[in-house]
């Protein structure tokens, strides 16, 4: 059992079906749960739930998320729910605004960032780096993590040696999307690598004249059909 504070009240957090209190019956499914209820996460524990709400978006299919708080996270119901403490309770990243726009990492982010390009994976990397000891924490914080831009460049800083050693150059990577571009018979495999080619890149503006000037490649013919149904090749994206 774990106990977590919200405005000097105690919450708490059972870990195995024991330790529940005989008059605590909990509901199965937590989508269907009312406030007050308590429900079983889907990391198998038991946690209250202690708010029922909804937000609206102003862009996107699905315009309102439904979600539901308790005292280690606020959970959109089509997402799965744990019970390991977020930085931030009250929203649905979990984490504060300054974490996500910060430069400069802090020592903790030092060596999960030496770990990753070590070769560990981003939730070792976490348990490694971080005080905790929860996978299903450290899965939550280094997905999120390794999105940050500061994060993102410290890994690129860090495999150039190793890139350097290899003999890949930002020269053999655009020559190589290049060459797939350039023999690929379909053009939807043309308008793959140029995409890919643009994430390499990092490239904010994706409008043909800029990728065109970097690749002197040209293509034609793309229907509107095409660009909405487009995904990266496999192969591509696994390279």
């Amino acid at each position: 059992m774990r106990h977590y504070f919200i405005r000097n009240q105690p919450h708490c957090v059972y870990e195995d079906v024991d330790e529940l209190p005989g008059d605590i019956k909990p509901v199965a499914d937590w989508r269907n749960a009312d406030e007050g209820d308590w429900v079983k996460a889907d990391d198998d524990c038991y946690v209250q739930i202690l708010r029922k709400g909804s937000l609206s978006k102003s862009k996107g299919r699905e315009r309102t998320i439904h979600y539901y708080r308790t005292c280690t996270g606020t959970y959109p119901v089509n997402k799965k729910m744990d019970t390991s403490r977020r930085e931030n309770i009250y929203t649905i990243s979990g984490l504060n605004s300054k974490t996500a726009t910060r430069e400069h990492l802090n020592k903790h982010e030092t060596l999960f960032v030496d770990y990753i390009t070590s070769g560990m994976s981003p939730t070792e990397a976490y348990i490694k780096a971080f005080p905790t000891n929860d996978p299903h924490y450290a899965n939550f914080k280094s997905s999120e993590l390794i999105k940050y831009t500061r994060i993102r460049k410290a890994m690129k800083k860090e495999l150039e040696p190793i890139l350097e050693k290899l003999g890949i150059t930002q020269e053999t990577v655009l020559e190589g999307i290049k060459t797939v571009a350039d023999l690929s018979d379909k053009d939807e495999t043309k308008l793959k690598a140029l995409f890919k080619l643009s994430d390499i890149l990092d490239l904010e503006d994706k409008s043909s004249a800029r990728l065109t000037q970097l690749t002197g490649i040209q293509f034609q013919g793309f229907s509107d059909k095409q660009l909405e149904d487009v995904e990266r090749p496999k192969e591509i994206e696994n390279a």
